[in-house]
């Protein structure tokens, strides 16, 4: 008669222990749901992000940094806060964190501090989820277009760490495509070769082409433009080789599109044109010294100071007349110049590249053969065109443009050398790893990065150091030519001004150069 009523009892009292045991837990979850964590730096410091216009969120007074906490908890963009910084009661408010997209550093407060919000995998278990309520209670996530669950404005999920981040507000920052990983705000995307940028870096600005009309000149415009080169450190000169006009023109400022531009040269000596030049070497040593093929007088002339009569020009590689012996040169290409004026050049149809010391006679062969033969070894190469030199590392670079490779020679090796393919090698075709008969090299003196003009496949390819693919910064992904300021048909040269802000390339079936911006 008395044992139900103690078992009801009992089970009554089992009852509201669970039930009370369910709350502190739902009130647990709900506050890591509200919630997060503040941890705070050692005093007399402040936080500087890498980008304060776009990082910084507010600037109000507040009477303590447990306050200030408050403020960038009561935030959902805000992850970092600073005290005290310029004034005793400033409390500043920031995206970002304290790894990528900021630092923290010493104040001249000895009173300022840093919060930073450290936030749980577990306030963001309902991203992807249908919201039909559960996000609107968390205050990370929003009701996304689809639907689900999403990432606040300035965030993206981080799939690695299951969590929403803040987007990176950097241009040139390194970014995962597909994964919205940029400043939306910035109007920054992740561009097809993996960096922050706006879509407009893809397009080129055209600043000559075949209507731009040339100082003292009865022929206007560029007729299948192929070498350039910079001018100076300040200001963006250029000097352009005008194929089929058998001259070299100077474009006296970038800057100053279609205008100031003026010939350098059409003659290699009185009353003997330049026929067919190809390539421009401006020796940023010695001043305004040029150095240019002559590749139907087979030879490489020096315009001292660009001058063409006080001094005269003069021969330092070739005869004038092709030929396989070591004082001639056989359609001369690609060319360096060295801190001693050596010229080294590529002598494309005797298939190697050769070395000529000032005033010498005869040149001495750095890569290639006696017989002048082509071939597709480590010792070979088939209509060598562009070359680079890194002198401080001693490397040069040679665009093998029928064997589809870049090929790096070491200098200080007994010569001939055997190279090492750096890009390409893969034969003709435009995937990453692939190049179709590239022609012309520079080498980023900031990061070592090769930028490829890949002709056959219309294209501006850079390959980072170490890199087996490259990525296309200018012209189509897949190869297709064109002439809108996205796109080249069969560009075959390439500049980089001093600070690399900017890329010139002779977009030469389009009888143009265009100029790209570099991030």
């Amino acid at each position: 008669m008395f044992i139900y009523p103690f078992y009801n009892y009992c089970s009554f009292l089992t009852t509201v222990w669970l039930w009370f045991l369910f709350l502190i837990i739902k009130q647990t979850y709900s506050q890591e749901i509200f919630a997060s964590k503040t941890i705070l730096s050692s005093q007399g410091t402040q936080y500087i992000p890498v980008n304060m216009p776009a990082q910084l969120i507010s600037i109000t007074n507040t009477d303590s940094i447990k306050k200030c906490s408050i403020l960038c908890n009561s935030n959902v963009l805000c992850r970092v806060f600073d005290y005290a910084v310029s004034s005793s009661k400033q409390c500043r408010l920031f995206e970002g964190d304290t790894n990528k997209l900021g630092q923290i550093v010493s104040s001249s407060s000895s009173q300022s501090q840093v919060g930073i919000l450290e936030l749980s995998a577990r306030l963001f278990t309902e991203y992807g989820s249908p919201c039909i309520s559960t996000c609107n209670h968390i205050r990370y996530l929003r009701c996304g277009s689809n639907s689900t669950c999403e990432c606040m404005p300035h965030t993206y999920w981080n799939a690695s760490i299951s969590m929403c981040i803040p987007q990176l507000p950097i241009l040139g920052a390194s970014c995962q495509r597909n994964m919205s990983m940029c400043r939306e705000d910035l109007n920054y995307t992740c561009l097809q070769f993996n960096q922050c940028g706006p879509l407009s870096v893809l397009s080129g600005t055209t600043i000559v082409n075949d209507t731009t009309k040339i100082r003292n000149s009865s022929t206007v415009g560029l007729n299948w433009p192929i070498g350039i080169d910079i001018l100076g450190t300040n200001s963006d000169s250029i000097i352009i080789v005008d194929m089929n006009n058998n001259r070299i023109l100077g474009l006296w400022d970038a800057d100053t599109n279609y205008k100031n531009i003026s010939v350098v040269a059409t003659e290699w000596a009185p009353g003997h044109s330049l026929i067919y030049p190809y390539d421009v070497h401006v020796n940023a040593r010695n001043g305004c010294d040029i150095y240019v093929t002559d590749y139907g007088n087979p030879q490489v002339v020096l315009y001292s100071n660009m001058q063409t009569i006080n001094p005269l020009p003069r021969m330092v590689a070739g005869l004038g007349s092709g030929g396989v012996g070591l004082n001639r040169l056989n359609n001369p290409f690609g060319i360096a110049v060295d801190s001693n004026k050596n010229v080294i050049v590529a002598s494309m149809m005797d298939h190697r590249i050769m070395f000529w010391p000032p005033n010498a006679v005869n040149g001495t062969i750095i890569v290639g053969h006696n017989s002048a033969i082509s071939g597709n070894t480590a010792m070979d190469l088939d209509r060598p065109q562009g070359i680079a030199l890194d002198e401080s590392n001693s490397w040069l670079y040679v665009a093998d443009s029928n064997n589809h490779r870049i090929q790096r020679y070491t200098l200080t090796d007994t010569w001939p050398c055997n190279g090492t393919t750096v890009a390409g090698g893969n034969g003709s075709g435009p995937r990453s790893n692939q190049l179709s008969y590239p022609s012309y090299i520079k080498i980023s003196n900031k990061t070592g990065a090769l930028y490829v003009v890949d002709f056959g496949n219309n294209r501006i390819q850079r390959f980072n150091q170490g890199a087996t693919e490259g990525v296309t910064i200018a012209g189509d992904i897949n190869g297709n030519q064109g002439s809108n300021e996205t796109m080249l048909s069969s560009p075959e040269g390439l500049a980089i001004n001093h600070n690399e802000t900017f890329m010139y390339v002779t977009d030469t079936n389009n009888n143009r150069v265009q100029r790209f911006h570099l991030i």
